[in-house]
């Protein structure tokens, strides 16, 4: 397994997308198969739009970090 946390507003939880999947919350660490993804948030009103690339080398305690940012 690998991890992300996916980082945004603290007081505007989003579901977060990974490649058209609802995997999980932003503000928590999430676990997903090692692979590509295109990640995103449910809702509008954050940039970017959606990060890409692979998540790999990861470990419970020390996840990718993606940040999005109120637009």
């Amino acid at each position: 397994m690998e991890y992300i946390w996916v980082r945004f507003d603290p007081s505007d939880i989003r579901d977060v997308i990974a490649s058209g999947n609802v995997i999980g919350q932003s503000e928590s660490e999430l676990a997903v198969q090692p692979n590509y993804y295109v990640i995103s948030l449910s809702g509008a009103g954050y940039a970017p739009s959606h990060w890409y690339g692979l998540v790999s080398g990861t470990t419970p305690g020390n996840p990718l970090v993606i940040r999005f940012l109120p637009a």
